[in-house]
């Protein structure tokens, strides 16, 4: 071997992942070091570097190599495999002009050593091989990849609610429900859905007031979400049960967190379909209404005028965002303060009388006890129920270990077993769950109607927001005038306090203004209040007014709004 060769060792890992293949670099720099020292070979150059050679021009410590080759700076190469230096055809295209070239006097491996004088076709069909190694693997990957998602299994990491369960083997992973963070993602959901919440502010919640957190993993993991993470999160399909791969819609196995109906809502509330804006103002009523003479969205701006005092006069005006093409709109703008006294009068004309508004909690809170009370006894029933199953499961493993029963014997129980305790827990999570019941929901409407009027007078620009989505669907302004379809439990509830006031007037008046007597009083209306529920907790009976509030609430579109409307500021 020529002494004046200037050596160059080059050794190369195909991932950046430190917790991967981390003594191949190590291990290949000390062996070629041992090769280079046992036949004196000069070293002037040692280069390293974690990069696939699949793609060429992307190994930055390869374009140095070939560059000191190119300047005469190095003419031999040390590396611990062929494949090391490419495994496409450009990059190995590269090695071996250098070679014919004599640019390079030798590429020694601890196995073989190449010349220029060789032939070039042992050299070729050597580095062929290593490039058909690596599209042969993408092959394998791609259709493993593929045979997956076409299973209903998604083929990479799910987002957050979700983890890839590690009790298969690799590449036949499952994807399971993350219960620390399932609930809590669904609820961000449900926030959205309400449109009543910016992303930026429901990122804030889900950081502040729900704890969220990414999964821990090997060296990441354990901090809040990034905004831009939220704005793919409400674009992302997988959590209606499906997910694109290759650009192709899979149903796919997992739990399915919402529905499709509920991820077009949320689309539409976006902007765009698939393209997000973020809001850039913080006006109490955009996003909710549409324009009456073209359909397009209403907006807000603010606008300033300088009196002859100098005096600066702030307005914010609601106005027609005029992008229907071909439609010449000719709305004209509404003022905040006029858009709110037309809000103050709806909600005025349906608000409830204050000793109604009093009576019907009072029969309320009575029931929503009545209630509590039974719920509890269901849950320590399943929760009994799921104790039992488990120690029976216990003792059977029991009878195995001892051999009072055979293997096919504990299968077979244990699988009965399983399915009956999979069921009681189903159920027990039922019961856990049941917070917002057929009570609640009628306290929130009750609350709404008297509240509301107090709330949009004194709430900031987000209670306006929930109070304006409240009252009905289709909210429309037309010749600076607000129409609303309002929730037909509206009427209901309205109805009833017309039939049940004189009632309540004429016994209030017998009433001796104790609370025994207040309750001997009213009795004979009580039922017509509220009939309450049968043994077996089905719905209500159908003759009293909070049975038909609850059938107009079940029937109303788009009712996430109950869940956060009537919080503790309306109330």
């Amino acid at each position: 071997m020529d002494k004046n060769i200037r050596w160059a060792i080059y050794a190369r890992k195909s991932t950046e992942s430190s917790d991967r293949q981390i003594q191949s670099i190590n291990d290949q720099i000390n062996n070629l070091k041992v090769l280079a020292n046992r036949e004196d070979l000069k070293v002037v150059q040692i280069i390293q570097e974690a990069k696939s050679a699949k793609e060429p021009y992307k190994r930055d410590g390869f374009t140095e190599l070939m560059k000191l080759v190119e300047q005469g700076k190095i003419n031999g190469l040390l590396v611990w495999k062929m494949d090391r230096l490419g495994r496409n055809a450009i990059d190995n295209g590269a090695v071996q002009y250098f070679l014919e070239k004599k640019k390079l006097l030798c590429i020694k491996t601890p196995e073989k050593n190449y010349f220029p004088e060789d032939n070039a076709i042992i050299m070729s069909v050597e580095s062929g091989m290593s490039s058909q190694y690596i599209r042969d693997l993408s092959t394998n990957v791609k259709r493993g990849m593929r045979s997956k998602a076409e299973k209903g299994w998604f083929p990479n990491i799910p987002p957050i609610g979700y983890l890839n369960s590690k009790t298969h083997e690799k590449g036949n992973e499952t994807i399971i429900t993350d219960r620390e963070r399932f609930l809590i993602v669904r609820k961000m959901w449900d926030l959205m859905l309400t449109g009543n919440y910016t992303i930026p502010k429901i990122l804030q919640i889900a950081t502040d007031e729900l704890g969220l957190r990414t999964p821990n993993r090997k060296k990441l993991g354990g901090k809040p979400l990034s905004i831009s993470y939220m704005y793919l999160l409400f674009s992302n399909i997988f959590f209606t049960g499906n997910f694109y791969y290759n650009k192709q819609l899979y149903k796919g196995n997992h739990e399915q967190m919402i529905s499709m109906e509920e991820f077009d809502r949320v689309q539409v509330l976006m902007g765009k379909k698939g393209r997000p804006r973020p809001q850039k103002h913080d006006f109490p009523f955009t996003g909710l209404m549409t324009c009456g003479g073209c359909g397009a969205c209403i907006t807000a701006s603010k606008k300033h005028k300088i009196l002859k005092d100098g005096t600066i006069n702030y307005h914010t005006y609601y106005h027609c965002t005029k992008r229907r093409k071909y439609i010449d709109c000719k709305e004209k703008p509404i003022r905040l303060d006029e858009l709110e006294i037309a809000v103050q009068s709806l909600i005025e004309t349906n608000h409830i009388n204050p000793k109604f508004y009093k009576l019907g909690l009072e029969v309320l809170k009575e029931m929503h006890e009545t209630e509590t009370g039974t719920r509890q006894q269901i849950y320590e029933t399943h929760l009994k129920n799921v104790e039992e199953g488990q120690k029976k499961l216990d003792r059977i493993l029991g009878f195995l270990i001892d051999g009072t029963i055979t293997r096919e014997e504990y299968n077979t129980q244990k699988h009965e077993l399983e399915e009956i305790l999979k069921k009681e827990k189903i159920k027990l999570s039922e019961v856990e769950t049941r917070a917002k019941n057929w009570t609640e929901l009628t306290e929130n409407v009750v609350h709404f109607a008297y509240c509301a009027s107090i709330a949009l007078q004194k709430g900031d620009t987000q209670i306006q927001r929930e109070i304006l989505s409240s009252l009905g669907l289709n909210q429309q302004i037309e010749s600076r005038k607000l129409f609303i379809d309002l929730h037909s439990w509206f009427s209901v509830l309205k109805k009833g306090e017309k039939e049940l006031m004189p009632e309540i007037e004429r016994l209030e008046r017998k009433n001796n203004h104790n609370a025994q007597g207040r309750t001997d009083a009213f009795a004979p209306i009580r039922p017509r209040l509220c009939a309450g529920k049968d043994s077996n907790l089905r719905r209500p009976k159908p003759a009293d007014l909070q049975s038909a509030l609850v059938d107009h609430l079940s029937t109303d579109a788009c009712l996430p709004w109950v869940r956060y409307c009537s919080r503790t500021h309306t109330k």
